[in-house]
């Protein structure tokens, strides 16, 4: 990778900076922190983490990514999605040791990250598509908010799949904690008011519907900030037993390598495999939504690179694997958010956090906290998306039903992995057959469309076969028994014309197989032609002798091969007397 192309453009955004884009800047970084600190402590406690952990990922990995990604809305940090695949990831890991351990998850998933951009390999985003995207995260949000179940009941939870969580909350329901389910109960209900009720009310006092929308995404902050004074008041953590965050160390995060074993490091390849795959499709599908709105467009090996320093520098700094935040995203393209620069801003805030703030989280509730987890993931279930899918396409609908089914039974590690497999094969397995229709003419024209689907006019002598698809090894063989059963079932057909229109490539195996079928159509007396070839596919067959030894032609269009092979009209159907009355 030539580094003066990565890094040429990278901070261009700085050539035109002023006051006034400091000034949007400024505040959208004030608004996105704001929003930050209780998310950040919420998924760290979701990743089975202290809450200081997801201070220190939200500091100095948002300075790598702010120098290296390409994106100029995207914020990086703790996320819900991502803390629940660590948590999956550490659960097995003596208690000892996962602190450690997330830090050797965040450092591998960075590295692979930076391998795979350095090797351009931004590519592997189109391998995980859209259908699988949304299913996950539709999965992942249902899988979040049954884990945070056990905070809202006060109870305590080991399971990471859904059905194992309800069989141990059903076994616990006599042991809840009364003080937890109340102050949950009302921290969503709080929550879900300044979210949908806020924004309308704002809006018809005469505020902006901008400012209406900011003002509600920054009100979770202040029904935090009433239930810590609740709690310091009343001693919820006191003799109510309500299980509060506790203190949380100040400073800033610790530059430290995560010394670990090898065979412990190893143990960790996969979950960082699949942690890199969804960080990277999470966190590119959230900037280039954003950047679209600008006109705009990221750099997927740039954000490949960005990401990956982003993980390393938090496995190096006490953190866990992170990724680019939509909800914070939204709300920093919303705020006016021009720059980068916005990420540095929000880094120093986040510093000034765990420097100064830490003591006033002391009496936080978690069933606050995991409220806060439980409303956020309501905005990510898209039951909906799913639906379209299937009625739309069976076998992309196979692949989300799959993806989302896989999340809540085996668990949110492997959900993305079942998803892109399974896309994978149903297209393969599609591409082995392709569509390959017998077309005829409508009469009068030059349109020609599939013969079983509409009223055209055919000839016995001559038939079209028209391929749908690119011609390769694995669906070359279906041509030939496509062409046989053509040949047996008409055994008046003198010329058939293979229709190109949609082949825009032929590999070795797929030229082997159309020698094959020249010889086999000449041994009965019948020849094969070539109609409307692309140009890219012709000139490769100038490498080969086969259209030396084509027992037809290549024609230029379709219509062309029929006005030459067509067979003259019978004449003698026709009476040669003229009514001349």
């Amino acid at each position: 990778m030539n580094l003066r192309n990565v890094f040429g453009t990278q901070y261009s955004w700085l050539k035109n900076y002023n006051g006034q884009i400091f000034a949007d800047d400024f505040l959208a970084a004030i608004i996105v922190t704001i929003l930050l600190v209780p998310q950040c402590l919420a998924y760290a406690l979701l990743a089975g983490l202290p809450p200081q952990i997801g201070i220190y990922a939200s500091i100095f990995p948002l300075v790598a990514y702010a120098l290296l990604g390409s994106s100029n809305y995207l914020n990086v940090g703790p996320t819900a999605v991502i803390s629940l695949m660590t948590a999956a990831t550490i659960a097995l890991i003596p208690p000892e040791t996962r602190i450690l351990s997330a830090g050797a998850l965040a450092l591998l998933t960075g590295g692979m990250l930076i391998v795979a951009g350095f090797f351009k390999a931004g590519f592997i985003m189109n391998f995980v598509s859209r259908p699988v995207v949304s299913a996950y995260i539709t999965g992942a949000a249902l899988l979040i908010i049954f884990s945070q179940a056990k905070h809202i009941l006060g109870v305590k939870v080991e399971s990471q799949t859904v059905f194992g969580m309800i069989g141990s909350l059903i076994t616990q329901l006599l042991e809840v904690n009364v003080l937890a389910v109340g102050t949950g109960a009302v921290a969503i209900a709080l929550f879900l008011l300044v979210r949908k009720g806020l924004p309308y009310v704002l809006v018809k006092s005469g505020l902006r519907a901008k400012w209406a929308k900011l003002i509600a995404r920054m009100a979770p902050i202040v029904i935090i900030v009433a239930f810590v004074c609740l709690s310091a008041i009343f001693d919820f953590g006191g003799e109510s037993g309500l299980a509060i965050v506790g203190e949380v160390p100040a400073g800033l995060p610790p530059l430290s390598f995560p010394n670990l074993s090898v065979p412990e490091y190893e143990n960790l390849l996969v979950p960082a495999l699949v942690i890199a795959i969804v960080a990277f499709v999470d966190s590119t599908s959230t900037a280039q939504e954003l950047a679209s709105r600008k006109r705009g467009r990221v750099d997927t090996n740039k954000e490949l690179l960005g990401i990956g320093a982003s993980n390393a520098v938090a496995g190096l700094t006490g953190g866990y694997p992170i990724n680019g935040s939509m909800s914070r995203s939204a709300v920093n393209f919303t705020a006016g958010g021009k720059t980068p620069f916005v990420g540095l801003l929000v880094a120093i805030f986040m510093a000034l956090t765990a420097l100064f703030l830490t003591p006033a989280l002391y009496n936080l509730p978690l069933s606050v906290l995991a409220a806060l987890i439980i409303v956020a993931c309501l905005s990510l279930l898209d039951f909906r998306s799913i639906w379209r899918t299937w009625t739309y396409s069976r076998a992309d609908g196979i692949t989300a039903i799959a993806t989302f089914l896989s999340v809540l039974i085996f668990g949110v590690q492997w959900g993305v992995l079942v998803g892109v497999v399974l896309a994978m094969v149903l297209h393969i397995r599609m591409s082995l057959t392709p569509h390959m229709p017998l077309v005829g003419r409508f009469t009068g024209t030059e349109h020609y469309r599939d013969a079983d689907r509409f009223i055209v006019e055919t000839f016995e002598t001559v038939k079209t076969l028209r391929i749908d698809d690119s011609l390769y090894y694995a669906n070359a063989r279906y041509l030939e028994d496509r062409v046989a059963k053509i040949v047996s079932d008409h055994p008046q057909m003198t010329d058939l014309i293979l229709m190109c229109t949609g082949v825009s490539r032929i590999d070795a195996s797929a030229l082997s197989s159309l020698t094959e079928i020249n010889k086999r159509l000449k041994s009965v007396d019948a020849k094969l032609h070539l109609s409307a070839m692309q140009s890219v596919v012709r000139e490769r067959f100038y490498r080969s002798d086969f259209l030396e030894k084509l027992s037809g032609n290549v024609y230029l269009s379709q219509h062309d091969a029929m006005i030459d092979l067509q067979p003259e009209p019978d004449w003698s159907q026709f009476s040669d007397h003229i009514d001349i009355h």
